[in-house]
């Protein structure tokens, strides 16, 4: 891992206050919001500046659906890479894969390198997991995975994707469920190892129970209904050409409860590289884990009715951070419609979009809470005004 020899300038997010929002129920939703989870709170780090954020409601009438590009630029709408014809765009659905990130045998994942999009999702016990989208690749016969157990908490993340195919390797009652009510409402095609899908995953030799569990990409797309659709775009993008204007930014550490996440550019291949616990993040195949973009979105959680986990917000808005090409950008993230990606934008006044480069993409979800995230080298601070949500309930 690369340094620079300079002493490094700190900077801590600080968590914005909370703010009332009407919001429309995600599918699956009951009439009571969520309690704020009684996670240990995180140590803050020091800081040589921090920023207060004020609050700005927005009634959700003056924001649409997140823009995604110019209209005359046909991408791929999971990576918005530009393409000539929309017949480029592959003739399947999104699929969704659950991955561990900690526990014996978790890592190294295969197959992390080649998703469109990943999500870092906090879970039970302080850990995180990974729900892995692709769309665009089509080498699928070499293995995905581990595959674990899904939350109740994805089901309103994956509402965006247009019906994408769920493969994971079951849960509680409750959440076999709530991810069953899921699909007889049409949100999504739930592909359950221990349900029905048994035949679509393999267990692997040289690993260990639960993080044995597999298959591979066209293995699992062989499941998808007469009747799927393709993805729609869920990030708004830069147009062709354009680069971020962001303030440079090399050094991005995350803290997602007890999982410590370090991503750092690299100027000779334009991504940035993940650490995990200060280990280097690799792969089975594909050498360390990189990304076009990283987009670090602040969520508040909450508890669970289903299974007591963490259950972070489905819609509303916080503070976002957006890294591209070794910069990064500061705005906020808005979301207000199961069908709805992520919009983007520098402020909630002005709500001048932030795209993101052609490319695959980790987001991050840490906590809004103060220490979860430092910039390295970098002096600058937060928006000074915030769109902060009630969380809707799943």
């Amino acid at each position: 891992m690369k340094h620079s020899a300079k002493s490094p300038l700190r900077i801590v997010v600080a968590s914005a206050a909370v703010a009332s929002l009407t919001l429309a129920a995600c599918s699956g939703g009951d009439d009571t919001a969520p309690t704020t989870t009684g996670a240990p709170e995180t140590s803050a780090a020091p800081t040589t500046a921090a920023a207060t954020t004020t609050t700005t409601t927005v009634p959700t009438s003056q924001v649409s659906a997140p823009p995604t590009s110019a209209p005359d630029v046909l991408r791929m709408p999971l990576t918005g890479e530009p393409i000539e014809d929309a017949s480029e765009i592959p003739e399947r659905p999104a699929l969704v894969v659950k991955v561990p990130t900690y526990g014996r045998g978790a890592r190294p994942q295969a197959g992390l390198n080649r998703a469109d999009i990943v999500f870092e999702t906090i879970i039970n016990d302080g850990a995180t997991r990974l729900i892995a989208v692709y769309h665009s690749d089509g080498t699928g016969e070499n293995p995905v995975g581990p595959i674990r157990s899904g939350r109740a908490q994805d089901i309103p993340l994956l509402t965006m994707l247009n019906r994408p195919l769920m493969a994971w390797s079951g849960g509680n009652p409750a959440v076999t469920r709530a991810f069953e009510d899921a699909a007889d409402a049409g949100d999504l095609v739930n592909l359950n190892n221990v349900r029905g899908s048994g035949d679509l995953f393999f267990r692997r030799s040289g690993r260990t129970a639960p993080n044995n569990l597999f298959s591979n990409t066209d293995l699992l797309w062989s499941a998808s209904p007469d009747d799927y659709e393709q993805p729609v775009a869920v990030f708004p993008y830069l147009a062709p050409g354009e680069q971020p204007d962001g303030d440079e930014a090399q050094v991005i550490e995350v803290r997602l409860d007890t999982i410590d996440v370090l991503w750092e550019y690299d100027e000779a291949t334009g991504k940035y590289l993940r650490w995990q616990d200060g280990i280097e993040h690799g792969t089975e195949e594909a050498g360390q884990v990189a990304a076009d973009n990283v987009v670090v979105m602040l969520m508040d959680y909450g508890v669970n009715r289903f299974d007591g986990n963490p259950d972070m917000q489905a819609y509303g808005s916080n503070p976002v951070l957006i890294f591209s090409g070794g910069t990064v950008r500061m705005g906020v993230w808005l979301r207000f419609a199961p069908e709805d990606g992520y919009g983007f934008y520098d402020n909630v006044e002005d709500l001048n979009p932030l795209g993101l480069l052609a490319g695959n993409t980790w987001v991050e979800f840490p906590r809004n809470q103060d220490g979860t995230v430092t910039i390295d080298e970098t002096d600058f601070e937060l928006p000074t005004t915030s769109v902060v949500p009630t969380t809707t309930p799943n």
